[in-house]
């Protein structure tokens, strides 16, 4: 790993979406880091402190994403940094959470994400959050 390889954690319960998105952000030249669960994911970012978090909505409970996104913000070490939420909610159920492609105002992540989405085109995300201004972001 090189001194600037920054780090992505991918909270998610779907093994075949933690694998396609480890393969298109390794490829950005991302580290990346899972966990299958909302605990052990706020456990890693606690520890490794990653630089991005891409976190499941519905695991292990039906809201578990907003558990691990207020968890995060509780702690010093975690509240700034960037969490994209992801869920195939719009997809199982025909319900939008977020408002015209864009997550709503009470939602504390960057980005809302409905599944499926294709694993580059994460990537990219990925890499136009992390490239932004790092003066915006509260670490």
């Amino acid at each position: 790993m090189t001194q600037d390889q920054k780090k992505v954690l991918v909270v998610d319960d779907d093994t075949d979406f933690i694998e396609a998105a480890t393969v298109a952000l390794q490829a950005k030249g991302y580290q990346v880091l899972t966990a299958l669960d909302s605990k052990a994911g706020v456990e890693l970012a606690r520890r490794e402190r990653p630089d991005l978090i891409i976190c499941d909505l519905m695991m292990e409970r039906l809201y578990s994403g907003f558990s691990v996104v207020e968890e995060l913000g509780g702690y010093e070490e975690t509240r700034g940094i960037p969490i994209i939420m992801v869920s195939a909610v719009t997809t199982d159920t025909g319900f939008r959470i977020d408002e015209h492609g864009e997550k709503p105002a009470w939602l504390r992540a960057v980005q809302f994400i409905n599944k499926p989405i294709n694993p580059i085109d994460l990537a990219e995300k990925v890499e136009s959050i992390l490239s932004g201004p790092s003066e915006d972001q509260d670490r």
